[in-house]
């Protein structure tokens, strides 16, 4: 159970980081924040608690990261 414990304290901290949308992504803020609406309202529909939340929040993020080996990028 301590181990449960000390991931979840990990995967909690690693969502403290607050930034500003509009100052990293100008150009697509709206839909960013609509994007994070959705999955929030995903999240709510799941009953989810806040750590599920978080280590559901953190897979996704994973994921992506894995994913993101097999996208092209275009050459200009």
């Amino acid at each position: 159970m301590k181990n449960i414990d000390n991931s979840r304290e990990h995967y909690l901290k690693k969502f403290r980081a607050e930034n500003r949308l509009d100052d990293i992504f100008p150009e697509s803020a709206d839909m960013i924040n609509k994007t994070g609406r959705q999955i929030v309202e995903i999240i709510k529909k799941e009953d989810l608690t806040y750590e599920q939340a978080y280590a559901s929040l953190q897979y996704a993020y994973n994921l992506l990261k894995y994913q993101s080996n097999f996208v092209k990028i275009p050459k200009d």
